[in-house]
Order: C-alpha cells, then sequence, then structure tokens
C-alpha cells in the first residue's frame, strides 16, 4: 500500500462518517506551527523576513492540545518555521500521538542529529524533510554551505532507526530539472518511503520572485513526469500530479488544511494570511470560503500547491469514476 495500513485505519471511518452526516466542510489535515522561527533564509520563503520584523513567541504547549483538540483531523502535520527550534518538540509529537492522530514532522533537518533521540518512533509517525536538489543548488537555495550534506545524514540516520522518512521538494524557477530528476534518483537508493513535489508559490515581495507562475509550473512537471515509472516514488496523488502538469483543474479546498500559527488560526488558508481567528470554529465557520481560489481571488491565480488541492482530492470534489479508480490503484500500490 502507498500508505501504511494505520493511516487508512484512522482515516476512512472518518471520512465515511463526515459523509453519512452530510458535514458540508470538515478539515483533513492540521497545519500546525509550534514556532515561526527558523535557522534558515531560503529563497522563496518570507517566514525568516517576517519573524525579523514582527517577532511572536512560539505558542504554549497547552494551545496546541487545545488546536489538536479542536481541529478532528486525522493528520497533523507539525511544521513551522523550523519545529525541532521548539522547545516542547516531543511533548507535542507524543500527545498527537496518544490522540491517535498521525503525525509528519517537517523540518529542514539541520538540527536533526541533535534531536533524534528525542523523537519517539512509532508507526503513525513520519519525517518530512525538505530539500531542493543536489549538493550546491540545496546549499545556495537555503543559504546555507553545507545543508545539503547535513540533510542526507539526518535522512541517513533516521532510516537506519527505523523511521518512516519522505522528501519535500519545492521546484522554483531556477531548478534544474535534470538536476531534480537526479535528486530524486538518489533518494531513491537511500530508501526514503516517498517524494512530495510541488511548485513554488508565487508569495508577494522579492521572495516571490523565484516562483513559478502556472503556466511555467506545468511545463516543469510534464518534463519531471513525462509516465507513469516517472511518477512511482511520488506520495503526491496521481490526480494531483495531472493538475501540476495542466491536464485538469481542481478547486481549491482551504479549509481540507487548517493552519494554526502562534499568532491563531489564519484565514484564509496556509499561504494567505487576511486575519486571524482565536478558535478554529470561527475560521471554519466565520470565513467566506466561495470568495477564494483561482478565479475568484487574483492571488490566487498562480497557486498550485499541496495543501490546497490535495484535500480536494481526497474529498473526491469533481471527481470522476476514473479519478477515483485511479487514486484506488494508487493507493494501493507503491
Amino acid at each position: 500500500m502507498r500508505f501504511p495500513w494505520s493511516l487508512y485505519r484512522v482515516m476512512t471511518p472518518y471520512l465515511i462518517g463526515r459523509a453519512v452526516r452530510r458535514v458540508p466542510r470538515f478539515p483533513l489535515v492540521l497545519m500546525l506551527e509550534p514556532t515561526e522561527r527558523c535557522n534558515l533564509d531560503c529563497v522563496g520563503c518570507a517566514r525568516i523576513e517576517a519573524q525579523k520584523t514582527d517577532p511572536v513567541a512560539d505558542l504554549p504547549l497547552d494551545s496546541c492540545l487545545r488546536g489538536i483538540d479542536e481541529c478532528p483531523a486525522p493528520v497533523v502535520v507539525i511544521t513551522g518555521g523550523e519545529p525541532l527550534l521548539y522547545g516542547r518538540l516531543t511533548e507535542l509529537i507524543e500527545a498527537a500521538l496518544a490522540r491517535r492522530r498521525y503525525v509528519y514532522l517537517c523540518t529542514n533537518a539541520l538540527l536533526l542529529d541533535r534531536r533524534l533521540d528525542a523523537i519517539p518512533r512509532h508507526p503513525r509517525f513520519c519525517f518530512t524533510i525538505h530539500l531542493d536538489g543536489l549538493r550546491d543548488t540545496h546549499d545556495r537555495i537555503t543559504a546555507c554551505p553545507g545543508a545539503f550534506d547535513r540533510v542526507v545524514s539526518g535522512i541517513r540516520a533516521a532510516k537506519a532507526r527505523g523511521f518512516r522518512v519522505f522528501t519535500n521538494t519545492t521546484v522554483f524557477t531556477h531548478s534544474a530539472l535534470d538536476e531534480v530528476r537526479a535528486l530524486f534518483a538518489e533518494l531513491k537508493a537511500m530508501g526514503v518511503d516517498g517524494l512530495l513535489v510541488a511548485p513554488g508559490f508565487a508569495a508577494s515581495g522579492p521572495k516571490g520572485e523565484a516562483a513559478l507562475g502556472r503556466e511555467r509550473s506545468c511545463d516543469a512537471f510534464r518534463h519531471l513526469f513525462p509516465d507513469a515509472r516517472s511518477q512511482a516514488m511520488l506520495a503526491s496523488s496521481p490526480v494531483y500530479l495531472a493538475f501540476l502538469k495542466g491536464e485538469r483543474m481542481l478547486r481549491c479546498t482551504p479549509w481540507g488544511s487548517p493552519n494554526l500559527t502562534p499568532r491563531g488560526w489564519k484565514r484564509p488558508c496556509y499561504v494567505m494570511d487576511d486575519a486571524y481567528c482565536e478558535r478554529f470554529a470561527d475560521l471554519m465557520d466565520g470565513t467566506d470560503w466561495d470568495a477564494y481560489g483561482p478565479g475568484r481571488d487574483p492571488r490566487c491565480e498562480h497557486c498550485m500547491i499541496h495543501s490546497g488541492f490535495e484535500p480536494t482530492i481526497a474529498l473526491g470534489r469533481d471527481a470522476t469514476w476514473r479519478d477515483h479508480l485511479a487514486m484506488l490503484r494508487w493507493n494501493l500500490t507503491g
């Protein structure tokens, strides 16, 4: 199967229960940012600049746990910022697992050698490690000489200890596509369990200059993944990949991946912060969801990131029978 049985065991009854009760909107993945602090200043990411100009304290552990309890999503993605900088990370992971959530820890892995002993190994836990190119490229994108070697060392150490490890790669305007393919081959040889890939989002300001627009994104992904063999290692779904290649359109489902940050629940989505809500219910019930998405808000026109469009597929919005068949086949293989 594409993912561990434990994830299907948690997700399937959750989806069926909401469908039976005809719940119109519900989350699939909680994007939890316990800290906005980061130890990198990457191309295409404006987080470090925001933290410099408008710093905010880390989210207390009890607030993180209240957010998990408020948001019923079966999957918790702990992100940031750099979550390995969060002082009570081990307690947070253990508490999320105790609540029977499936936990992904998104990290740049620079501190993984120091924190690995403190991370609980569990069937419902997985690392997602940021890696945007081979040595010279990744070091340049992160503005950190030696970053690539430290990431690779962290991946090998995590795999040696039996952790499940995904990687996440962002494709930018300057990305060499043949190098991205070479990176994926190297990661496969290391025993990485799955590869996530997406185009950079066109954030505002100088950081947005590295992001691909929709047309260039489609060209890049058609080049990267021309056939089924080239897609075999991907943890991104085949319908999402068809969307990235421009073969079909998808609506955005921003409520599928709500984002809790040290500033509150971000409205409307992971990449736009029009407002912050104190409670999850305020976000879900008080947001004009119909105002967002391609064709509705100009800021959304070039966005093709995971958090908005993979939930669309998982929820079967606008799905055809071919989509359902492709997803079934994909989930049963890999």
